[in-house]
This record gives C-alpha cells, sequence and structure tokens, in this order.
C-alpha cells in the first residue's frame, strides 16, 4: 500500500514512471514544501506558485536524489533554489514596473499582502524575511523546520559553523528589527 511505502519506496516507483508512487510521494511532502515557501516570502500566492513550482522540479529531478542525506534535508534544498529563483524573478519584475513608473501613463498597484500585522509570530516571520538570505535560510530551516543545525548544513550545502554563525547573527539583527517594529 503506498502510505505505508517509505520515501526511498516511493522515490524508486516514482523514478520508474510511477504516477501514484509521485502524487503519494508529493502529498506526503507538500505540506512542508508549501511551508517553507510561505515563512521565506510571507504571501500565499507566491508559496502556492512556489510549490506548484517544487513539484515540477521534482518531476525533472527525482532521479538525481543521491540518497547521501534524508529526502527532506534534499528536498529543502530544492525548496530554497525555487524560492530563491522565483525571488529573482519578482525583483526582475519590479525593476520593470519602476521602470514603467516612470513613464506618466502607467499606474503602479502595490503587490497584496497577506500578513496579519498584530499577529507577533507573523511579525516575527516578516522581520526574519529581512534578513540576509543565508541567514534567512538557516533561522527557517532550524527554527521553523525543526532542523538540527548540520541538517541545515546539508540542506545548504555549507559547514555547520556557517550555519551556527548564521543564527548568531540573525539573532543579533532580529532583536534590532524588532525593537524598530515596537517602536513604529
Amino acid at each position: 500500500m503506498i502510505v505505508d511505502d517509505t520515501d526511498d519506496e516511493l522515490i524508486v516507483r516514482a523514478v520508474a514512471g510511477d504516477r501514484a508512487g509521485f502524487s503519494a510521494l508529493i502529498s506526503r511532502h507538500y505540506d512542508m514544501i508549501f511551508r517553507v515557501a510561505w515563512k521565506w516570502c510571507g504571501n500565499r500566492e507566491d508559496a502556492e506558485d512556489i510549490a506548484q513550482e517544487v513539484c515540477i522540479r521534482l518531476a525533472r529531478t527525482l532521479g538525481s536524489y543521491s540518497r547521501q542525506s534524508r529526502f527532506s534535508t534534499w528536498l529543502y534544498r530544492v525548496v530554497l533554489n525555487a524560492v530563491k529563483d522565483h525571488q529573482r524573478r519578482v525583483t526582475a519584475n519590479l525593476k520593470k514596473l519602476d521602470a514603467w513608473a516612470n513613464e506618466p501613463e502607467r499606474a503602479v498597484c502595490e503587490a497584496p499582502h497577506d500578513l496579519t500585522h498584530d499577529d507577533p509570530v507573523e511579525q516575527l516571520w516578516a522581520a526574519v524575511r529581512q534578513l540576509p538570505d543565508r541567514q534567512r535560510d538557516s533561522v527557517l530551516l532550524v527554527f521553523g523546520e525543526g532542523l538540527t543545525h548540520g541538517e541545515a548544513a546539508t540542506a545548504m550545502e555549507c559547514a555547520e559553523g556557517t550555519v551556527s554563525s548564521n543564527i548568531h547573527d540573525a539573532k543579533k539583527r532580529l532583536k534590532i528589527l524588532m525593537i524598530q517594529e515596537a517602536d513604529n
């Protein structure tokens, strides 16, 4: 039965072309994919787009999973790469909008934002989103997803000490950001 299959069994089935195996693997991990994307970008529509992109990427790249780490650790890397690709596209589009905004006949609207500013958890994640990418990734994986520093390092393809340093620097920066938010 597919529900009882391990990730490795589902991966073997999916790579062999078994759609039910691939679907079961996606179903098992979709919530994590969406959660990481949402925490990174803070926007439901963007998180849904990113999650869909990750599913498409998995269909293409699942055969490259080498089993040197847990599947979920490898999957975090795929999600982080998709998030960053999405962010680059958004940044490029914003640059185009800025160029269009200088033309008097064009109007630029603000993008929808689905954060509740009264929720302290949302305020914290909004502050996390202001961190540099590597610090944001480290905080997201360690505190948001419960990975150890070693697991986060594997997912981020860096040294464990780098994750620890990123966390340390992020905590200092978050204190400043949260104080600034409280003053506003």
